[in-house]
């Protein structure tokens, strides 16, 4: 039987910040107890329809960490149910400001290893600007915490090119990252997403950002950075120490599959690509109806499976294994493709080995290739 991943949406959080666009609702507390009690039900109706194999678990939100400890307690022990007995993973999402000690002694006991702590700047200045409930004091109260209970995978969630987060912030960052020796960093670049405060801000022309090219730059010298501290870049905006890269997301970048549970989440089953609704009383109506609460689903085809394919395993610095691709979809790559790729790689996008994999200039530039082979 496949091994798949978990994911499961916990959609509250304290403050929406000014970039969020995901499923997440601040200061809706009277409505954590009902929408529990029907994430246990979806629980359970996945649990007497399907049988899977779980071996990993991600809990994402939203801040998942906001919750009180019961709600995660019994969640965990439904999730038992299904066939979760040798995990490779298991991550819950934090923010600061919404751990305690005693909090993460439970995490602990319950099996999960992983802490994701969302981060996006140690700079009290550039947090404000953002939205953000916390300071650099109390993120490193936490990390201190989360190390004193005996966590050994963390991984940090920072994000480049908020606003006053210029190249002297960076440095800073990378300097408090050196002294806490995290396993695990994302470092994204912040995205202008239809929905959030800053692409409100952004259209109005209220939103001062980096251009383009200082922004790679920082990067490239973000990159060097975190390389001499013993975190590798393995995924476009993701680095890791040797045997710490995030096992769960690797599935979402591969033919893997994954069962998604709750509020607006999105999964990949047989084929299949699903989403479910993203409203509480249309959820809270399909589950009590005894119905999957899924507002969209979609067969993936071969030949999108194929381009999907392409696209994801190129996030990641070791690219494209032919030899794996020619046994999946039946044909050479490089023979399909033979015109665009080589196209690209005259341009400097790619390197050719026994793997198809893009360089620095690939990684920056990917979106033209992207357009083309879409």
């Amino acid at each position: 039987m496949e091994k798949i991943g978990l994911y499961v949406h916990i959609p509250f959080c304290k403050k929406k910040c000014f970039y969020c666009d995901f499923v997440a609702y601040p200061n809706l507390e009277n409505m954590i107890d009902s929408y529990f009690d029907n994430l246990y039900k979806e629980i359970d109706l996945y649990q007497k329809n399907i049988s899977v194999d779980i071996d990993s678990i991600y809990i994402g939100g939203g801040t998942p960490s906001y919750v009180d400890y019961k709600y995660i307690e019994k969640l965990v022990e439904k999730l038992k149910n299904f066939k979760v007995k040798n995990l490779k993973e298991f991550t819950i999402e934090s923010n600061p400001n919404s751990l305690t000690l005693d909090k993460l002694k439970k995490y602990r006991e319950l099996g999960i290893d992983r802490i994701s702590l969302g981060v996006q700047s140690f700079d009290d200045k550039v947090l404000k600007n953002v939205g953000r409930d916390h300071s650099k004091e109390i993120i490193l109260n936490d990390i201190k915490n989360i190390r004193k209970v005996g966590f050994k995978n963390l991984s940090l969630d920072m994000i480049l090119n908020l606003p006053g987060g210029d190249f002297n912030v960076v440095k800073k960052d990378l300097e408090l990252i050196k002294e806490i020796k995290p396993e695990h960093i994302s470092y994204y670049s912040l995205i202008l997403e239809k929905g959030s405060y800053f692409y409100t801000l952004y259209k109005k022309r209220k939103l001062k950002l980096m251009d383009d090219d200082l922004e790679r730059g920082i990067f490239l010298y973000i990159e060097k950075q975190l390389k001499d501290l013993g975190l590798f870049r393995y995924e476009i905006s993701n680095f890791s120490k040797k045997g710490f890269e995030s096992y769960h997301n690797k599935k979402y970048w591969s033919e893997g599959g994954y069962l998604a549970l709750g509020l607006g989440a999105s999964g990949f089953l047989s084929n299949i690509r699903y989403s479910n609704v993203r409203n509480f009383i249309k959820y809270e109506n399909l589950i009590n109806s005894g119905k999957f609460p899924i507002e969209t689903k979609e067969f993936i085809s071969k030949s999108e499976r194929e381009k999907e394919y392409i696209i994801f395993k190129l996030r990641e610095c070791e690219g494209i294994n032919l030899k794996e691709f020619e046994e999946i979809f039946g044909y050479s790559l490089l023979n399909k493709y033979s015109k665009i790729v080589d196209k690209y790689y005259n341009l400097g996008f790619f390197n050719i080995g026994k793997s198809l994999s893009f360089t620095h200039k690939g990684f920056d530039l990917s979106n033209e290739f992207y357009l083309e082979i879409i």
